[in-house]
């Protein structure tokens, strides 16, 4: 279980709407509505073995910079790490903890140099809490440097939420 002071700063916030197009890269082969990877192995916005997510970006070069930034902390190059699919979202969100506003941001204790910080435990804590009070998403600036990303809580969609495949592509990179 959360703290408590996460779960009760959390549950103060504003919950935001979002009705947007969302794009992420997976593996090909790999369900592109699955959040099984980030359920066991954990990610900025969940502990391991916890919750599934879907991490995503809001736009195609928020999502390259994230697999460079991925691919960099392993010593590589993001064209290392093809073959990916490109794979594209319709999403509709009822419940979204929006950390792009600053306000929000301080009130759960982040600040933006926490975002990108190699150490993910001071935001996985914030969306276990989001989690358990019951956000469908955390939105927050992307730890690249530029854009949003969208941590959709899989098992928290609301009734009336839509997330749907929109394209599965191959992901073509510049090298």
């Amino acid at each position: 279980m959360p703290k408590r002071e996460l779960i009760e700063a959390a549950d103060q916030l504003p919950r935001s709407t979002i009705a947007t197009r969302v794009v992420r890269h997976v593996s090909p082969g790999y369900l592109p509505l699955s959040g099984e990877g980030a359920r066991v192995h954990g990610g900025r916005w969940n502990p391991p073995d916890s919750f599934a997510v879907l991490y995503t970006a809001s736009d195609r070069a928020t999502m390259v910079s994230e697999l460079d930034r991925a691919a960099r902390r392993q010593g590589l190059r993001a064209v290392d790490l093809l073959p990916r699919d490109e794979v594209i979202y319709a999403v509709e969100l009822q419940r979204v903890l929006d950390l792009t506003d600053p306000l929000s941001l301080e009130r759960v204790g982040l600040d933006p140099p926490l975002l990108a910080a190699a150490d993910w435990s001071p935001c996985q804590a914030i969306g276990d809490a989001a989690h358990y009070v019951g956000f469908e998403a955390v939105l927050a600036p992307s730890a690249a440097g530029n854009g949003q990303t969208l941590a959709i809580f899989l098992d928290r969609l609301l009734r009336g939420s839509i997330l749907e495949v929109s394209s599965v592509t191959s992901l073509e990179l510049d090298s």
